[in-house]
């Protein structure tokens, strides 16, 4: 009792401190702060590019939407239906970008992040087509609606016919643009700044693009996994957790883009139990057949089979399933490879900004027990493990719960092997306390995209 009496003034003293701190704002006045900013006529449109499953998916002859569908269908399906080999893909219509997925419930995606745009960066969302009508129809952004199913060479040609019909509604086929690309998106935005329009990816050399500067001022990469994600790796063995239910192996195995985040190749982050580098590549498709993971887990072979017209019908789809999966592997590797070469700015202003505060899985431990062979990404998931060593460090990096701070960042390669370092001259960079799917929502990461975007 003595002991708190004595304490007593201190704790008065920081409850006054305290109360005091409690009165102040707790969100930046963003509309204040860039008042004037938004009045400058000559500032370029933005572009913004979504992330992995960021865009509504639709039947394109009916409007029926396949994802993400009513509350019912986020809990309760496993989304076959986004399947490509599946019918909704062969009746002619097929499935197409409908709107950016804003969010579910109480959870936001981008809805604020587009308030922010509007109401305080005062841009219209406009559609490719609309000429630009007086100096007062100037301020406008335009949104980037992409399959995220489809390999991410499709989205680039699509930023590329973007920008030309922008420069044409604007009058100006000098005109830049300033692009804000989230996680998946991102990619997207390197790629087209090193490379453009081109396919690259069945080639030996990666020849780069020289125009990326005469059609982008700044660019802003969210959350992007530029030297990619072990998670990617974990969903490809046991598909990806979406409410209730999953999104199962044979299911993601028809998307190109859990592939094309797969991590860098030149990184080394298989590791046996003892936390030694372990020579196995991922992007061989001989690793994942003699493994028996990912299709080749017996179970997942048994369902593809199982859902078809018949045995010889079911052995025809998984055939092509491992097919399908093999390429992606491949053309996943040269964009990995491709996306990790150096490239001169020529003027172009790149900022990173993401999220550092949640221990993420950065690195796979390989287990064999009863000799079948596993991949761990996760401490907890470890079932044979050595005493002493300390596998919360050994797999886990600052991040945002799906990419590390160091992908973000471009940081990791082996010395002298691919490229450089650092394959990006970022123009700045700027980490906060949020999770990969929040943050285009934090209010601290919007006050630093306007002043990013705005400052003249």
């Amino acid at each position: 009792m003595k002991t708190f009496l004595r304490r007593l003034p201190w704790l008065l003293l920081a409850s006054l401190v305290l109360a005091g701190c409690g009165g102040a704002p707790t969100r930046p006045d963003l509309a204040r702060l860039y008042e004037q900013d938004t009045r400058n006529p000559a500032q370029p449109p933005v572009i913004l590019i979504h992330g992995l499953m960021g865009s509504t998916l639709v039947e394109r002859d009916t409007g029926k939407e396949y994802w993400p569908g009513g509350l019912g269908t986020l809990a309760f399906s496993d989304y076959r239906e986004l399947a490509r080999v599946r019918d909704v893909e062969q009746r002619g219509g097929g499935l197409v970008p409908g709107d950016l997925f804003y969010g579910v419930a109480r959870t936001d995606y981008y809805e604020a992040l587009i308030r922010t745009l509007e109401d305080v960066g005062r841009f219209r969302r406009a559609e490719p087509g609309e000429p630009v009508e007086g100096s007062d129809d100037r301020r406008r952004y335009y949104v980037l609606l992409y399959d995220w199913r489809r390999e991410n060479i499709h989205a680039v040609r699509q930023l590329h016919e973007l920008i030309e019909q922008v420069r044409r509604d604007y009058g100006d086929p000098d005109l830049p643009v300033d692009v804000l690309a989230h996680s998946n998106g991102g990619l997207i935005a390197s790629y087209y700044l090193r490379y453009g329009p081109q396919d690259i990816l069945d080639r030996n050399e990666f020849t780069p693009w020289d125009e990326g500067a005469h059609r982008i001022r700044r660019m802003v990469l969210l959350g992007t996994p530029n030297l990619g994600s072990v998670i990617s790796l974990e969903r490809l063995q046991k598909g990806v957790k979406i409410a209730l239910r999953t999104v199962p192996v044979e299911v993601l195995a028809t998307f190109a883009t859990p592939f094309e985040t797969l991590p860098h190749p030149d990184l080394k982050l298989i590791l046996d139990r003892e936390g030694k580098p372990v020579d196995l590549d991922i992007y061989d498709i001989a690793t994942w057949r003699e493994n028996r993971w990912g299709i080749f887990a017996p179970e997942v072979e048994a369902r593809v089979v199982a859902s078809a017209y018949g045995p010889e019908t079911g052995a025809l789809q998984f055939a092509a399933l491992q097919a399908t999966f093999a390429r992606h592997l491949e053309r996943a590797r040269k964009l990995q490879l491709a996306l990790g070469e150096p490239v001169p700015s020529h003027g172009v202003e790149v900022a990173v900004f993401g999220g550092d505060c949640t221990l993420t899985p950065a690195r796979a431990v390989l287990e064999e027990k009863d000799g079948v062979r596993s991949l761990v990404v996760r401490p907890e998931d470890i079932r044979d493990g050595i005493e002493g060593v300390d596998y919360g460090r050994l797999l886990l990096q600052p991040g945002d719960g799906l990419v590390t701070r160091d992908s973000q960042l471009g940081r990791g390669r082996v010395p002298g092997q691919g490229a450089a370092y650092d394959s990006y001259p970022f123009a700045q960079s700027f980490f906060l306390c949020e999770r990969h799917d929040q943050l285009s929502v934090n209010p601290y990461f919007q006050n630093n995209l306007l002043h990013f975007l705005l400052a003249r």
